[in-house]
């Protein structure tokens, strides 16, 4: 994950959603919104209007067992949500 490994550090702004939509090929934006909102309940990020979304914490460190569970979970949910948008908060929480 970027956040834990320090590629993304608390203050700057995120890359755009269509920048990141892009980089990770996923075909709508509201994929991105979904996994950026899931960062925003867990108090990561901060979106602010007509500014961006910051990084306002980082992760706690946790195993890297927990982590590795944790990035496929939020891969499969990504993968889920290009088939059923809706369902990915439900799958996410």
């Amino acid at each position: 994950m970027r956040l834990a490994d320090g590629e993304w550090p608390v203050g700057p702004a995120l890359p755009g959603i269509s920048e990141m939509q892009e980089e990770y090929n996923v075909a709508g934006l509201n994929t991105i919104r979904q996994a950026q909102r899931v960062l925003v309940d867990d108090g990561l990020l901060e979106p602010v209007q007509g500014r961006g979304t910051f990084v306002v914490a980082l992760p706690s460190p946790r195993d890297p067992a927990t982590l590795k569970q944790a990035l496929g979970d939020l891969r499969a949910a990504l993968a889920h949500a290009q088939v059923a948008p809706d369902r990915v908060m439900k799958h996410l929480t």
